[in-house]
């Protein structure tokens, strides 16, 4: 095993045990919202702080997913001009994608530290539960700094994909791409 290959199959596993943290954290929040409409309709008494708490969770949540996102491309793409291109510049349009979500995501993430940094001093808190909310952004900053760290993976795997078809550390190009499960069915 090639040691792209072993760095692919690691943060394919980290990737995935976040999306279930982030998945764990979404149902905490419905069961939340649902207990508290129940609450509210049974006895007329809600409970205390569920927006709160939904409001620093919720961050932290949807960062927890963004790595398994990534790395399984489940970001919106056009693709009517690779498709029509085929083959190897199908692949260069994928490797310019993947650079520039890369970009975008390395850039999102710089603006989140400072973001962090001012939520964190100015001692900010929730409304009814009094809980800080800086540690909840600085929580949702390193999970965005764990989605740089995958799209870069899948940058890299996409490149390649591009110089060498045959050393990809998850195959061939309709593999990734689901070509091959379309087919299929």
């Amino acid at each position: 095993m090639t040691l792209l290959a072993t760095l692919h199959r690691s943060t394919e596993r980290v990737a995935h045990a976040l999306a279930l943290v982030g998945l764990a954290g979404l149902l905490v929040l419905s069961l939340l919202v649902v207990a508290d409409i129940a609450l509210r309709a049974l006895v007329d008494y809600p409970l205390q702080g569920v927006n709160d708490v939904y409001a620093v969770l919720m961050a932290v949540v949807i960062a927890a997913c963004m790595p398994n996102a990534l790395l399984t491309k489940q970001n919106i793409a056009i693709e009517v001009l690779g498709e029509t291109l085929g083959g190897r510049l199908r692949i260069g349009l994928d490797c310019f994608a993947s650079a520039a979500t890369l970009l975008f995501f390395v850039l999102l993430t710089w603006r989140f530290v400072p973001y962090a940094e001012s939520i964190t001093a100015s001692g900010q808190k929730t409304w009814v539960l009094k809980w800080p909310v800086g540690p909840w952004w600085w929580a949702a900053t390193a999970l965005f700094c764990v989605a740089v760290l995958t799209q870069a993976m899948v940058a890299l795997t996409d490149i390649t994909r591009l110089i060498w078809p045959d050393r990809s550390p998850i195959g061939p190009a309709a593999a990734v791409d689901g070509d091959e499960a379309d087919g299929a069915l």
